[in-house]
């Protein structure tokens, strides 16, 4: 392998204009970015963005630069504009094969020296002035062109798992529509509905996940995908954790605060958990005296995310909230348990099929890391 400055292996690309109505529908924020996939699906703005934006081509690699550890990388899936807050990168193809470039932004090698070099505390962001300056090991042009051929084909099959997983979460949303849409029962506020609704605590943690048997506090990437991710969690002192703060099986998890897009996600914990903690973003809620899935289905519907979306407050385009006092008077149909017990029954049926798609795509991409990493010279890690 050869050894290059960053700025030999991409090119920053700075051009700027500044927002017309017209190209509302052709942004793309950070916020439409996801963790874990270079596809962009997502994009576009209810009002004309404001300040310089920079324009992106198709096929461009847009680097989420702001809050670098989200690793948000993706590919510009048109002409357009990126958030001033990223980075539209393109590659130096005479040291970098153009289709291998993408794979190389979103490995561990470049965002993990990304991160490392980020400045600020509140948003820490990585500037062009210090990536430009790092080294990076890559491999042969022609060696490129293989990985490239062979994570590409990989990147499409997640593409089908990520498909699935929808498919199986449009399908409970279709049966909870035909079973409880009419709402023909009375309603009862949230508080009713739970035995408390608790806010998380705020403080210093490791960088690290926790061990076996040790102590962690959630990060607020345990909800994002809208469903809990015990793993993603960083470490505290045993003398730090609260017991009272600690997650149990069967607690709804909500955002409570953060962008417009994650504000207002729930999430289930199925299973048993020890030694974790909720943070102060989060609100944790015990359901009671309606199933916890019934529920969870309800704050994920059409008219569950309207009313809770609309208690936000804040900028639309930065960080929202949710008033604990608000979210409490939220009004929860409530039919028969047993018709509540049926549903919560069929989800548990689809919830074996996304397990196991969701099993084939964490394998899917723990190999394609694990090839990533062996080429670019991380071994196995």
């Amino acid at each position: 392998m050869t050894r290059y400055r960053f700025d030999q292996i991409a090119e920053n690309s700075t051009a700027k204009k500044k927002p017309e109505d017209s190209d509302r529908e052709r942004y793309v924020g950070l916020e439409h970015l996801d963790p874990g996939t270079l596809e962009v699906t997502r994009w576009g703005a209810e009002v004309t963005p404001k300040g310089g934006k920079l324009l992106m081509e198709r096929g461009d690699v847009l680097f989420g630069r702001r809050r670098a550890y989200q690793k948000k990388v993706g590919i510009a899936p048109f002409d357009g504009i990126f958030s001033a807050h990223g980075m539209v990168l393109r590659p130096r193809t005479d040291v970098v094969d153009p289709d291998f470039f993408p794979f190389f932004i979103s490995s561990d090698v470049f965002l993990d020296e990304a991160i490392r070099v980020s400045v600020g505390s509140l948003s820490p962001t990585a500037n062009w002035k210090d990536l430009r300056v790092l080294e990076f090991s890559l491999p042969t042009l022609d060696k490129q062109r293989e990985l490239a051929g062979i994570l590409s084909e990989a990147e499409q099959l997640k593409g089908c798992y990520r498909g699935l997983l929808a498919t199986c979460d449009d399908i409970v949303k279709s049966q909870f529509v035909e079973m409880f849409g009419d709402e023909k029962w009375g309603f009862k506020p949230l508080s009713e509905c739970v035995d408390s609704i608790d806010t998380g605590k705020s403080m210093n943690c490791g960088e690290g996940p926790r061990g076996v048997g040790g102590f962690g506090v959630l990060k607020l990437s345990a909800l994002s995908s809208g469903t809990f991710v015990a793993s993603e969690n960083k470490v505290i002192s045993k003398d730090n954790f609260m017991s009272i703060k600690e997650v149990e099986k069967g607690d709804l998890l909500f955002a409570r605060k953060n962008t417009p897009e994650l504000v207002g996600t729930t999430v289930y914990v199925p299973n048993e958990v020890r030694g974790l903690m909720f943070p102060d973003l989060v609100f944790r809620m015990k359901p009671k005296d309606v199933n916890a899935l019934y529920l969870l289905a309800y704050m994920r519907s059409d008219r569950g995310l309207d009313l809770i979306q609309g208690m936000a407050h804040g900028s639309a385009k930065s960080m929202v909230n949710i008033p604990k006092t608000q979210l409490a008077r939220l009004p929860v149909p409530v039919p028969p348990l047993e018709l509540q017990q049926e549903f919560a029954d069929f989800v548990a049926q689809v919830d074996k099929s996304k397990f196991a798609v969701q099993k084939a795509l964490d394998e899917l991409n723990a190999t394609t890391k694990k090839i990533l990493n062996q080429e670019l010279g991380l071994g196995n890690v």
